[in-house]
């Protein structure tokens, strides 16, 4: 499917549909690195990633049919939709150097030309051009339960995240480490509408426990939220976002802009108000030292060796 705008029915959530069409966490990183590296020839991407070819090739093929990428030749050009997949890169590289950079210089330097060699991306309103923070934000509803089909299970199995880092350090991989298989990535789109207990996740994503579970556990050990007990017998919890969840926001944030723009024919199924100007919430990827806008064109990147 080229198009996407006329790829589907309409969505009930911007969220799930960029997931779907984006995919896992290898489909990131390969978006990531045609964005930022220019990145187009097969081999290239296998020499830069270290993925195995049949990978490779499936995440290529899975790029271009949901027109996120074309073929070429030899080369995988990014359409305009993959092109736009920039927010979602910066973001991811903005949490992923704030929280895994260890006091290590981050491995990416990113500068905005005309402005400073050393910036991050942060996303603005743009009706009032203040930083986002998502306790700022309102929603008028929440996505329908998913309905996750026959097939989820033999399509959707999670890639190992341990393998994103082995070529070469990267924020970007390390925010994929966090939220890069399905399943944790629609987990942390409920905790941000609000969603806190097991039974609620259960209802909301059509799950399975055993995967609900791991996920959680996986976001626990990662300190993305906390388990708070809210009954004794028997044991039971509700799984709250910390403060490094919380900032984590600007990347669904992210994930549902693209999808609004490319998947949902106009007709964005959730409608976000930022509180702070009373405004209906349209994200602008924005530089952290003069708040203008980023776009790819204006951006440079050097790489720490």
């Amino acid at each position: 499917m080229s198009d996407l705008a006329e790829s589907s029915a309409p969505l009930s959530c911007s969220v799930f549909g960029a997931v779907e069409a984006i995919g896992d966490a290898w489909s990131w990183l390969l978006l990531s690195d045609a964005i930022i590296d220019r990145t187009h020839r097969f081999d290239a991407f296998q020499n830069r990633l270290q993925i195995a070819r049949s990978t490779l090739s499936a995440r290529l093929s899975s790029l271009c049919a949901n027109g996120l990428m074309a073929q070429d030749g030899r080369d995988y050009t990014l359409t305009p939709a993959g092109a736009d997949f920039f927010m979602c890169a910066m973001t991811a590289m903005a949490w992923g150097d704030r929280w895994y950079s260890d006091g290590e210089p981050v491995p990416l330097r990113v500068a905005h030309i005309g402005c400073r060699d050393r910036i991050r991306a942060e996303l603005r309103c743009a009706a009032c051009n203040e930083v986002i923070h998502a306790r700022d934000v309102s929603f008028d509803r929440r996505p329908g339960a998913l309905d996750a089909g026959p097939d989820t299970a033999a399509r959707r199995r999670a890639p190992n995240l341990d393998l994103l880092q082995r070529p070469r350090r990267s924020s970007i991989a390390a925010t994929l480490q966090v939220l890069g298989d399905r399943w944790s990535a629609l987990i942390i789109r409920e905790l941000f509408y609000g969603t806190a207990r097991f039974e609620e996740f259960l209802q909301h994503l059509g799950i399975a426990t055993n995967i609900l579970s791991q996920r959680l556990q996986h976001l626990v050990d990662h300190g993305i939220i906390e388990k708070q007990a809210y009954q004794t017998r028997p044991p039971r919890y509700e799984y709250r976002l910390t403060a490094k969840g919380l900032d984590l926001y600007p990347v669904p944030l992210s994930m549902l802009a693209w999808g609004d723009r490319w998947l949902a024919k106009g007709q964005p199924p959730v409608r976000l108000t930022h509180l702070r100007c009373g405004e209906a919430l349209s994200p602008r990827l924005s530089c952290s030292e003069c708040a203008r806008p980023l776009t790819r064109s204006e951006v440079s990147f050097v790489r720490r060796h």
